[in-house]
């Protein structure tokens, strides 16, 4: 039986920011220009900007069923996210 086991490695945050489909219970939204509602489960790119999703995060915890519906995006966990975005701006505040 696989098993999900988190892995660390470095990536272009800009990047992922712009490629990211962040699933909330039902839909997901666009991370580079926040459009809502948008199906996850068929969705290659976002209805508004035309960006194609190469990521997905999700606010649940239902990674598995994320990553069977959508094995082609490569899972990131928000909080390690959010967390590294938020340095990054904190960052260019002070420089």
């Amino acid at each position: 039986m696989k098993d999900l086991v988190r892995v660390w490695n470095e990536m272009d945050i800009d990047d992922i920011g712009k490629h990211l489909l962040i699933i909330g219970e039902s839909t997901g939204d666009c991370s580079n220009c926040r459009e809502l509602g948008i199906n996850y489960s068929t969705a290659t790119t976002c209805p508004k900007c035309n960006n194609y999703f190469k990521y997905v995060a999700s606010r649940t915890h239902e990674i598995r069923k994320i990553k069977t519906r959508r094995p082609d995006l490569i899972f990131i966990d928000l909080e390690d996210y959010k967390k590294a975005a938020g340095k990054i701006k904190a960052k260019s505040l002070f420089f």
